[in-house]
């Protein structure tokens, strides 16, 4: 889902400097390259090494949106490895229409190049759905995961995800908003057409039955914003369907929790994967 502009112009980027010092600062990459698959070229990046962790961006974002949570995660002795989703950032759309069951075919696809048999996982909305996917597809992959402000079925997003209205359509404040999303996203010019397909894509999926979600059987913690744009009943019930899973509610967040809110989102991650 897509994250306002107006988040960024808030007193929050000293979690996006101390990573630009970090990425500057310190020789972590370990590889960095593409895959091909159906058409697309997907882009990766492995930092660190240790276990494995793959973080999952949400929709019209990129893997930068995990800038409050690379540097200390490599720092605690994790590999991490970061996906630009399909037609998102350096990864190019391809010709096959865009549906949640690529997203994850891509993902096993960069895994099976990094010879990594099995991973724990953290998605954030979109990459949280990837996430759940996983764990009902490829259960021998995935360790635990942690799905932040994920639904199962588009019935669980209580907000249209496309929140241009509350922005004028016209003049600078949309030029800037466009610029934004551009950046965001990774697609620059291609934002626009890439945004539609997205939001396609909301509006019919995921359709994860109660059945699927009973058959994830990896320990699964749900995260989701007090005030979230995915339903808090419709996240209780995720948690309460899957066969080893559990929600934590973030006061006061929103769906950007893991930059809003990061030292929670931080914590919660810690604790639940035994990051000490």
């Amino acid at each position: 889902m897509t994250v306002s502009v107006f988040v960024w112009l808030k007193p929050m980027s000293v979690n996006a400097l101390n990573y630009l010092i970090w990425k500057t600062s310190t020789p972590t990459l370990l590889e960095t390259g593409n895959i091909d698959y159906q058409g697309a070229k997907i882009h990766y990046v492995s930092y660190g090494q240790g276990e494995p962790i793959l973080l999952l961006h949400g929709g019209l974002s990129n893997k930068l949106s995990w800038f409050s949570q690379i540097p200390w995660l490599v720092s605690s002795g994790r590999r991490v490895i970061l996906i630009d989703t399909r037609g998102h950032g350096y990864s190019t759309k391809g010709h096959t229409k865009l549906s949640y069951q690529i997203f994850a075919e891509d993902t096993l696809q960069v895994l099976d190049k990094l010879g990594i048999q099995r991973t724990d996982v953290v998605g954030w909305s979109d990459g949280g759905i990837i996430a759940l996917l996983l764990g009902l597809e490829a259960p021998q992959r995935m360790g635990k995961i942690v799905a932040i402000s994920a639904n199962f079925h588009p019935s669980g997003v209580i907000l249209e995800a496309d929140n241009s209205q509350s922005v004028s359509n016209t003049g600078f404040l949309k030029s800037l908003r466009d610029w934004f999303r551009g950046v965001w996203s990774g697609a620059g010019e291609q934002h626009l057409s890439l945004e539609a397909e997205i939001m396609d894509l909301w509006r019919a999926e995921p359709q994860l039955r109660h059945s699927d979600l009973n058959a994830i059987t990896s320990p699964t913690l749900v995260v989701v914003g007090e005030n979230d744009i995915i339903d808090l009943n419709h996240s209780n019930e995720l948690a309460r369907m899957l066969a080893n899973g559990r929600i934590e509610v973030i006061t006061g967040a929103g769906h950007a929790a893991p930059v809003t809110h990061a030292q929670e989102i931080n914590q919660l991650i810690a604790s639940f994967l035994g990051i000490y």
